[in-house]
C-alpha cells in the first residue's frame, strides 16, 4: 500500500478548517461507493445513529477498507467537507487549499 499517501493525510490535518476531515480512499471514483461501505462495516460503532464521519474520519477502519481493494489501486487524500445536507461533498487536497486559500506544500 502507498504509505506516501497515508503519511500526506497526517501532514495535512492541521490545515483542515471547522469540522471537514480526511480519509485514504481510491483514485478511481468507482470504487469509491463500496469502499465507503466496507469502511462503514468495519468502523466500530460509537453512537446510537452514527454518521457516516464515524467510519471515514477512523482511521483504521479506511485502512482496512483499502486493503480490501484490488491490489494495486491508486490511493488518494479525500478531504470531507462539512455541510448541512448529510451529504458526502469532497475535494482533493489541491482544490481545498486553492478555495480556502491555504499554503501547503505536497
Amino acid at each position: 500500500m502507498n504509505e506516501k499517501v497515508f503519511k500526506l493525510e497526517q501532514r495535512f490535518q492541521p490545515y483542515l478548517l471547522n469540522n471537514d476531515y480526511t480519509f485514504v480512499g481510491p483514485e478511481n471514483q468507482n470504487l469509491l461507493e463500496s469502499f465507503v461501505q466496507n469502511a462503514n462495516v468495519i468502523a466500530p460503532v460509537v453512537a446510537i445513529s452514527r454518521e457516516l464521519r464515524h467510519a471515514l474520519g477512523n482511521k483504521e477502519a479506511t485502512l482496512q477498507a483499502c486493503r480490501l481493494l484490488p491490489v494495486g489501486t491508486p490511493l488518494r487524500v479525500y478531504i470531507v467537507i462539512e455541510n448541512d445536507y448529510d451529504m458526502l461533498v469532497h475535494a482533493d487536497i489541491e482544490e481545498y487549499c486553492k478555495r480556502n486559500k491555504i499554503d501547503f506544500q505536497i
